[in-house]
């Protein structure tokens, strides 16, 4: 099976229970609404030479990262088109609440350090095997990386209680987003570069 179709499988399973995404998509069809936004992620991810997709050889844990921007964006034919077919499948998941999940989703990204970075868009474990250390040798690669180029890494967290394990990463919090009156909520945080000198 292709990485593609690996990651929003494990994705879907690890974010089950997470907070904002029940807010994203409430009611019974949940986790069918869930792992189609899973495959469309991935796959825009996965179209995109600016994006780093990892996933281990045992189908448990995944991440998707978006690799630093030295330039800003000017906004481009390709852009537009792809923010357009984003509007067109969030429309189809969310129905008549687009509105309150664009401005969530515009309030989120307003927060995103100008600075280049690596932003972590997201990582998870299948439930059955989180607490094994599966995660974090996920993502160190990448915040390897980070330190050895002197770059800073970004992320959201959408669930309160994987706060301690990015804060055992060097994560620290920036900032509580409190979205939609709050009935939805982020915790923005940062990770500067540590020394690579011995």
């Amino acid at each position: 099976m292709q990485k593609v179709q690996r990651i929003p499988k494990i994705l879907t399973k690890a974010f089950l229970g997470d907070p904002f995404m029940q807010w994203l998509f409430p009611g019974s069809d949940h986790s069918e609404k869930l792992e189609k936004w899973w495959i469309f992620i991935t796959e825009a991810n996965s179209a995109n030479s600016n994006s780093r997709l990892d996933v281990d050889d045992k189908n448990t844990t995944a991440a998707i990262w978006e690799k630093p921007k030295f330039e800003i964006p000017t906004g481009n034919k390709k852009e537009e088109e792809n923010e357009s077919a984003f509007g067109q499948f969030l429309l189809g998941l969310v129905g008549d609440r687009i509105n309150d999940v664009v401005e969530v989703l515009r309030e989120v990204n307003a927060e995103h350090p100008k600075e280049p970075h690596w932003y972590l868009q997201a990582v998870g474990t299948d439930p059955s095997k989180q607490g094994q250390g599966k995660g974090a040798a996920m993502l160190k690669p990448v915040l390897e990386i980070c330190d050895e180029q002197g770059l800073g890494a970004y992320l959201e967290s959408s669930n309160p209680r994987n706060l301690s394990f990015y804060y055992r990463l060097g994560f620290e919090i920036t900032k509580d987003l409190v979205l939609d009156q709050g009935k939805a909520q982020l915790t923005c945080m940062w990770r500067s570069p540590r020394s690579t000198q011995v």
